[in-house]
């Protein structure tokens, strides 16, 4: 495939991640594997499933990282260039529309009914990224012996974040020395 078509399907691609991506975060990781591992074959499911402990330990969205990570995979700077900018470009454009006229018609019950219902939208779509990755990482690739000490870590992280409130950076720094201890003492 040449260069110019190449970066013409990361634009495409990413623009319709990004228009389609309600919910942002990891709610949109759904949309990623159908259109990246699925559709387009670029990665295989295993380099999806470490795109997204990539894109979800490094600083900014997990879209644009995922598109930055694609992109470069695909055509290198350009490549990284475009899909971050196909992916940016709708949440911006419609961020901005939405801003004005949200000022405008919040307390309108109509718009209070489309914002709940998208709400729960993306509980599901945070939920199925769970699910998958949950299966897809813990039932599928580990043995079953693996599942304690990976249990054991997310309770960790929960209970630092969620109520002792230690910043999310930390506690991804602290797994770097877990993750080195756990893998030579053959834990996981």
């Amino acid at each position: 495939m040449s260069s110019l078509r190449m970066l013409l399907e990361l634009f495409m691609r990413f623009l319709k991640i990004g228009i389609i991506g309600f919910g942002g975060g990891w709610a949109i990781l759904p949309i990623i594997e159908r259109e990246i591992v699925e559709d387009a074959g670029w990665i295989s499911k295993d380099e999806y499933l470490n795109l997204i402990a990539i894109a979800g330990s490094t600083p900014g969205p997990i879209a644009v990282n995922a598109a930055t990570y694609i992109g470069f995979k695909m055509a290198g700077f350009i490549g990284a260039i475009v899909a971050t900018v196909a992916v940016i470009l709708p949440p911006f454009t419609v961020i901005t529309t939405i801003v004005y006229f949200l000022s405008i018609y919040i307390n309108n019950k109509i718009v209070q009914s489309v914002l709940n219902v998208l709400k729960a939208g993306v509980i599901g779509l945070i939920t199925l990224a769970l699910y998958t990755t949950f299966k897809e990482v813990y039932l599928k690739n580990m043995p079953i012996s693996n599942l304690l000490p990976l249990a054991i870590i997310t309770i960790y992280v929960i209970i630092t974040i969620g109520i002792l409130k230690i910043h999310p950076f930390l506690v991804i720094l602290s797994l770097i020395p877990i993750g080195i201890a756990l893998g030579l003492l053959g834990l996981i």
